[in-house]
């Protein structure tokens, strides 16, 4: 169970940092109709991404166990409703001289229960994550989460998920010495995650977004909202506008 819940947190920064969207913008126009389709339709794909990293993840070492599941010998049962658990964290990974990511910050769990059986948890979590690779010269992302999880159904097969993640992207390119400075605030409401599957579906729920900056001198902002439907799709809106898209 510890070893999940560290995960959870981990990998979020890690999912969100593979693709950052506003690159796209770098060789046209922000008001570029076709650009910024592409750019909001990015934005709920990173997002869907992130959950399949971590809540919705059947890896053994993400998202929550199973019941009776044991991990380091602690079963979930053996969890106590309203438990605090804190775990702070200092990571390095090194390859050569070409890659460096430091990783450091805390998560914080409140174990959630119904009708005395642990049936989720309360995850807050912030942390800063700085190195450089063969592509940036450095970068610093420092991200700020809140989610609260519920089982609906045996197992987790089906949850909710409700919360906020903020986050802030700073990064030099390697090649160009452009930088890029990026802020990000999703407000999930009623995420219904149906995990019974692969790929897993988001059947109902909304996210609401904000994304804004600069890239290479060129300011950009993003407002809207993600509105799952089921089946992969989702409606995307962006300052005004609106598309259907569908998520694989």
């Amino acid at each position: 169970m510890y070893m999940k819940l560290r995960a959870f947190a981990a990998v979020a920064l890690s999912a969100l940092t593979i693709f950052s969207y506003t690159s796209c913008t770098k060789d046209a126009k922000v008001d570029n109709t076709a650009k910024n389709k592409e750019i909001a339709t990015q934005i709920a794909i990173n997002l869907t991404n992130s959950l399949a990293a971590t809540v919705a993840s059947g890896n053994n070492y993400s998202g929550l166990p199973t019941t009776n599941s044991v991990v380091n010998g602690k079963k979930v049962n053996d969890l106590t409703c309203g438990e605090f658990i804190e775990q702070p964290f200092n990571n390095t990974y090194t390859k050569g001289d070409s890659i460096k990511d430091v990783m450091v910050g805390s998560n914080k769990f409140v174990i959630n229960c119904q009708n005395g059986q642990p049936n989720g948890y309360t995850y807050s979590g912030e942390y800063t994550n700085t190195g450089f690779s063969p592509y940036l010269t450095t970068y610093k992302n420092t991200v700020k989460e809140y989610y609260t999880l519920k089982s609906l159904a045996n197992n987790f097969a089906k949850m909710q998920v409700d919360g906020a993640q903020n986050s802030t992207y700073n990064f030099t390119t390697r090649k160009d010495k452009e930088v890029m400075v990026q802020t990000n605030t999703y407000n999930l409401k009623g995420l219904v995650i149906d995990a019974s599957s692969r790929p897993f579906d988001i059947t109902a729920g909304v996210a609401e977004y904000v994304s804004k900056g600069n890239n290479a001198g060129r300011d950009f902002s993003f407002a809207g909202t993600i509105t799952y439907l089921g089946k992969h799709k989702a409606k995307v809106t962006y300052n005004g506008q609106s598309i259907d898209i569908e998520i694989r």
